[in-house]
């Protein structure tokens, strides 16, 4: 896996991971009826999508596996005084112990650092209170030169087809895919497009 812990304090001065995050926050908030909600953001990193929740939720665990990151959310947490957030270190193992009876899951550009997708969704498919939604935003499949450091990428990205395939399979209903937001990037002289498809599902029994 990547060391995010060697770059964790810098890593909102990316104005780009900042305007991502704010788009993929919007987006999930539109798809909201409630205001009163409990939720995760899975791979949380520093906060940059867990902060733009906390308006319509009750309380918000952010979860992340690296230390480093979880400290600069606490460090906003303080500044701000911001009390709903949950910071909560999890390890990388397919074990890990994750908060149950969520009525929101959301997951922003960490799925493709996770090895069995499928697996994963149906944790959270488990963990999500019948009438409760998963939001998942991630890269639409690349040709693998979106990475600077390709470190702990288990996947270039995915198909709408494979993503709301995995949302399937796990039991979800009512599965939707749109673009919230696209990354440009320099490459080989070129500018390169790559969208993120933020795609949302329901557990109705």
């Amino acid at each position: 896996m990547r060391d995010f812990d060697s770059v964790a304090a810098g890593w909102d001065n990316l104005p780009r991971r900042v305007m991502l995050a704010k788009a993929v926050a919007e987006a999930v908030k539109r798809k909201l009826t409630g205001k009163d909600l409990r939720a995760m953001d899975f791979g949380c990193g520093t906060g940059l999508v867990t902060l733009g929740l906390t308006e319509v939720c009750r309380e918000v665990v952010a979860a992340d596996s690296s230390a480093g990151m979880l400290e600069q959310l606490k460090a906003k947490l303080a500044s701000s005084g911001i009390q709903n957030v949950l910071p909560q270190h999890i390890s990388e193992s397919p074990d890990a112990i994750f908060p149950e009876g969520l009525d929101l899951v959301v997951s922003s550009m960490t799925m493709h650092h996770i090895k069995d997708v499928g697996a994963m969704i149906s944790r959270f498919y488990n963990i999500l209170e019948p009438g409760g939604m998963l939001c998942i935003a991630d890269l639409f499949s690349e040709d693998g030169r979106f990475h600077d450091n390709p470190a702990g990428i288990q996947h270039h990205g995915f198909s709408t087809e494979a993503m709301e395939g995995h949302f399937s399979s796990a039991g979800f209903s009512a599965i939707t895919s749109e673009t919230v937001y696209t990354i440009e990037k320099d490459r080989d002289g070129d500018v390169a497009h790559y969208p993120v498809i933020l795609t949302t599902g329901h557990r109705n029994d």
